[in-house]
């Protein structure tokens, strides 16, 4: 009899998210081993957007969207104004993690699909629930509670109560914490993470054994040893270095990068229009604000959003691959699948603002391509980015290992998670 498995994920075709791809190649290749799948998501909202990703429809696997709530619709109406949604980022950030922990219209989804996951119990062996939002390991809970003897497997892309923003008031973190215990702590049998800094944290708060499965790629693997093997193209025009995805300053910021262009082009060492730096993603008015300055409007282009095809092309057709992400403490473990994405383009790679002996580093040095430069080592980008232009700098160091990448293939993965799953210990 084959293995029944429900997937409960909030990300999921037609959004265009990087959590969407773990789940659906989940579902993919388990669907291939034989199970049988089904998918418990919800209903798009405008607050989605961009759903625009376009995927192989799955033969064979049951998708449940679940519509839900009158004011989740009016609230995605209402954001769907462009003037709204822009206004609304501005409210978060003032408001910061606490308003997102108390208004996110996701909350109910959990109570429309609540019901629907209880119906699925008695067809079901295994359920798997991928954070965020917490509604997805809510209704798993409803499931297991329901029937003892299903087996539940809670997965972490990010983490719930231990995220450490400082903007999170204690008595909202002491909540979050107790619903995560209560539900994951006292419920799941299994618990897996994308990083081993979250594998650490979450045994700690769950006292309970967590496994590793990281993000990944999914790309047939002859195409990556073909793209891996083919030499780096000498360039007839700039130095085009190209990031895809959201600007968050303090955060997610390309300032070190900026400046450093900026300090080559006083001391005379770096003409208008040797060096370009592309920012493609929806949401661009930190980018356009940076745009505007005369020190580094020279190198900025402004893409605007794509579709996932469009931007994977964008990365095959760079020269660097930008990756921004923090030094801040909380960002040890992060590893989203656009590491692996940028990884399997066969470019180099830059990662700016993270710290060489965070887990980014690890797994850019492992696999042989790129390099991280951190806090203590932003007065050296100006001679690397003038090195790369001269094709040394990057293009030197850039030695990917077949072997080291291939451990990221979603293929691969999704075999060992069911292999990990299934057993009947």
């Amino acid at each position: 009899m084959p293995l029944r498995i429900v997937i409960i994920t909030y990300n999921w075709v037609p959004r265009n998210a990087i959590g969407t791809h773990r789940p659906y190649a989940w579902a993919k290749y388990w669907r291939e081993l034989g199970a049988e799948i089904t998918v418990l998501t919800a209903e798009k909202k405008p607050f989605d957007e961009p759903l625009d990703l376009e995927l192989e429809k799955l033969s064979g696997v049951h998708i449940i969207e679940v519509a839900y709530g009158n004011r989740a619709d009016t609230f995605g109406r209402i954001l769907s104004l462009g003037f709204v949604r822009q206004a609304a980022r501005h409210v978060k950030k003032l408001l910061g993690k606490r308003a997102a922990s108390i208004i996110d219209p996701r909350k109910a989804w959990y109570d429309a699909a609540k019901p629907i996951a209880r119906n699925l119990v008695s067809q079901t062996d295994v359920v798997v629930s991928t954070f965020g939002p917490p509604a997805a390991h809510l209704l798993a809970m409803e499931m297991k509670v329901a029937n003892p003897q299903l087996r539940w497997v809670a997965d972490y892309r990010d983490l719930w109560s231990q995220r450490r923003t400082g903007d999170i008031p204690d008595a909202v973190r002491a909540k979050m914490r107790e619903q995560e215990i209560g539900s994951v702590g006292r419920y799941a049998d299994e618990i897996i993470a994308v990083s081993k800094d979250m594998v650490a944290q979450l045994s700690s708060l769950l006292k309970k054994p967590v496994h590793l499965s990281p993000n990944g790629f999914d790309m047939d693997e002859e195409m990556v040893r073909e793209r891996l093997s083919c030499p780096l193209v000498s360039r007839s025009g700039p130095l085009r270095i190209v990031y895809t995805g959201m600007i968050y300053p303090g955060h997610r910021d390309p300032l070190p990068l900026l400046n450093a262009l900026s300090q080559l082009r006083r001391r005379g060492e770096l003409e208008d229009g040797m060096v370009t730096v592309d920012f493609y993603g929806d949401r661009v008015e930190v980018g356009m604000a940076l745009a505007k300055k005369p020190e580094y409007a020279p190198f900025i282009r402004l893409m605007g959003h794509v579709t996932r095809e469009k931007a994977l092309e964008a990365q095959r057709n760079a020269d660097i691959l930008l990756l921004l992400e923090s030094p801040a403490p909380e960002a040890r473990g992060v590893l989203t699948g656009k590491i692996f994405e940028y990884i399997v383009s066969g470019r180099p790679i830059l990662c700016i603002g993270s710290r060489p002996e965070y887990e980014i580093g690890e797994v850019l040095n492992d696999t042989g391509t790129g390099v991280v430069i951190g806090p203590q080592q932003y007065e050296k980008l100006p001679l690397l980015i003038s090195d790369s232009i001269s094709g040394a700098g990057l293009f030197l160091d850039y030695k990917p290992s077949y072997e080291a990448i291939l451990r990221f293939s979603r293929k691969r993965q999704s075999y060992d998670v069911f292999r990990f799953i299934s057993h009947n210990d």
